[in-house]
């Protein structure tokens, strides 16, 4: 297995027990579906039946739907020139369709010991493009009990617009956020936090690349070592 130093320098960024500040504590924000759960092939499932739904062939297909988390997914479906309307509609038949899919999703192998690991020391939190209810209920199914917050779409469907919330709500942190898509990368960076990518999701690890993350790791193992030289809360 890499270490997280191997990681981080294919990242571009060394990692050592220096990289972080000596006097910040870290708090840890997760996506959710490509990095906590196994769900790609549920969610492109449902989001496509939503889409047939509406009469809409706009994405049809594998590589359509993984473009649109190049960058924001409601962004990126309003460039596609769907109305607001529309898109609440899709999301509204997604929702209701991934609610009936819950006990098909899985954690992935390993997820479950890092979060229990890395919330000893660090505050957890939660962004993602499904809804809050439908994560909640499913981490509690698989009692998952270590994110102090979980921001679903919602609540807010910009993840800058969520993650910036989390900064004003949860202040003297260094803040990161831990995606597996481009999108997810690059709003980090807009919400002016580090980013870690993850390879196990969504995205290859080529195209996560292409986002420049701070931080890139190939299992959950990487992702506690990556944090382990931060301290507990003090």
């Amino acid at each position: 297995m890499k270490s997280g130093c191997d990681a981080g320098r294919q990242a571009g960024n060394y990692i050592s027990y220096t990289s972080f500040s000596r006097f910040m504590k870290n708090l840890l924000i997760f996506d959710y579906d490509g990095v906590l759960v196994d769900s790609f092939d549920i969610f492109m499932s449902e989001f496509i039946h939503a889409c047939d739904s509406e009469d809409l062939n706009h994405i049809a297909g594998r590589e359509q739907f993984l473009a649109l988390f190049e960058g924001n997914m409601y962004e990126r479906m309003l460039e596609m020139g769907l109305q607001e309307e529309q898109i609440r509609r899709i999301v509204y038949t997604m929702r209701d369709g991934l609610r009936r899919q819950q006990k098909n999703l899985r954690l992935f192998k390993g997820i479950r010991e890092a979060l229990h690991e890395l919330s000893e020391n660090h505050p957890l939190m939660i962004v993602t493009s499904n809804e809050t209810r439908t994560v909640e209920d499913f981490l509690r199914a698989h009692r998952i009990h270590f994110f102090d917050e979980i921001i679903g779409s919602d609540r807010e469907p910009s993840k800058v617009k969520k993650i910036a919330y989390i900064q004003e709500a949860y202040t003297g942190y260094e803040y990161f956020y831990i995606g597996d898509t481009a999108g997810d990368i690059r709003e980090g960076r807009r919400a002016g936090v580090k980013t870690v990518a993850v390879t196990w999701g969504w995205h290859t690890e080529q195209r996560l690349r292409r986002a420049s993350p701070d931080y890139l790791v190939h299992n959950p193992e990487e992702l506690v070592h990556l944090f382990r030289s931060r301290h507990p809360r003090e």
